[in-house]
């Protein structure tokens, strides 16, 4: 990877995504004749919530308020006429106009292409973020939206009111686009408190808190009890690592008959304090370490020899952005903070979807970090010469 740093130097930008182009075009050709468009499992609660929809005009369970962006595209294409190519063709566009944006959101961060063009490259090489194109689940749309308002966010100027609806109108679509959307309110509320606490804005960025947490926690709560599906109790009560198999050979548990409210979590916790640090450890290592014990061998090796080492970079990154670009830092820590405790007060996914939105701010600090040890290593070898 350290030659192609020194390689990509004298390589022109447009020639750099005409390259990622042409890399992503192969990659999803071939995962299209590979899988096929997947429209089983998960696909089908979609395919059929949009028929529902259609025909009692609203949604069968009010869990699908926060699928409803993904329904609606469901819709839209059913309308035109070919609901299933359309929507995998929404699915190619937005994650090709991700692809280009990132590379932009990158440049204009770091201000070295070659970082920018190895982001995007090993983002293309995830096999865990880009094989969502072909399953007609929520996962595609979701994280090619989240990279879109990181853009936005970071690169436009707010100033103008067109930058600002377009930026509030993304962060909208990205909340109702998955239950998980509305992790983004907690990472964008603590990264303004923190800016305004770094303003001595104490008292604003007390009261700024304090309105957005309570309008947080009404909408969670709202999602958790006004839905017969959404049970965020079950994780804790059966020992759940990953939704839907319970753990065994865990430590006592206090007996627990509460509702499936915020308050009753808490109360729960409260009650199985070391259960609860036990089973945090396991889903912090399930998260992160990506490892599944009914994959193959091969399989999880080739997680690790992919992802740990991107890991090590990562850290190596994030402590040189920190020093350039504080901000977008501050932001990605955030991001990988309230995710993480997301899954850890719910459950982690059994295939790894629910990391799916850290991935490309993972290979951003991960390009980062090559690109930091290159110069290191190119200063040790002129020193030496």
């Amino acid at each position: 990877m350290l030659p192609l740093v020194n390689r990509l130097k004298s390589v022109s930008k447009t020639q750099l995504l005409v390259i990622l182009a042409t890399v992503w075009l192969l990659i999803q050709v071939g995962y299209l004749k590979i899988f096929g468009i997947v429209t089983t499992r998960e696909s089908t609660k979609y395919i059929e919530e949009c028929q529902y929809l259609l025909q009692y005009g609203h949604f069968s369970d009010n869990k699908y308020l926060f699928y409803s962006v993904y329904i609606l595209i469901h819709i839209f294409f059913y309308k035109l006429g070919f609901e299933i190519v359309g929507v995998y063709l929404a699915h190619l566009l937005l994650n090709l106009l991700a692809a280009y944006f990132f590379f932009e959101l990158n440049y204009r961060i770091t201000h070295k292409k070659s970082i920018a063009f190895i982001a995007v490259l090993l983002l293309l090489m995830t096999q865990t973020f880009e094989m969502w194109t072909i399953y007609l689940y929520s996962e595609s749309v979701y994280s090619s939206l989240i990279i879109l308002f990181a853009y936005c966010f970071f690169v436009l100027n707010h100033q103008k009111k067109y930058n600002l609806i377009l930026t509030t109108v993304l962060f909208i679509l990205i909340i109702f686009s998955r239950p998980t959307g509305l992790l983004m309110i907690p990472v964008l509320a603590s990264y303004f408190f923190f800016l305004l606490i770094e303003q001595t804005k104490y008292l604003k960025a007390l009261l700024f808190m304090s309105i957005i947490t309570n309008a947080f926690f009404f909408l969670l709560n709202y999602a958790m009890c006004s839905s017969t599906t959404f049970d965020f109790m079950k994780p804790f009560l059966e020992n759940e690592v990953l939704c839907y198999i319970p753990t065994e050979n865990t430590p006592a548990l206090t007996k627990h008959t509460g509702s499936n409210s915020i308050l009753n979590i808490f109360e729960y916790i409260l009650d199985n304090k070391k259960q609860f640090i036990y089973i945090s450890y396991q889903k912090f290592i399930s998260f992160w370490g990506l490892q599944r014990s009914y994959d193959s061998k091969a399989h999880n090796l080739y997680f690790s020899f992919f992802f740990y080492p991107i890991y090590l970079l990562g850290v190596i990154g994030l402590f040189s952005l920190f020093t350039k670009e504080k901000k977008v830092a501050l932001f990605i820590i955030l991001l990988f903070t309230i995710y993480t405790l997301g899954v850890i007060l719910t459950c982690d996914d059994w295939n790894n979807r629910f990391n799916i939105p850290l991935i490309p701010f993972i290979m951003l600090l991960g390009a980062i970090g090559i690109h930091f040890c290159y110069e290191k290593f190119s200063r040790i070898i002129s020193k030496e010469a």
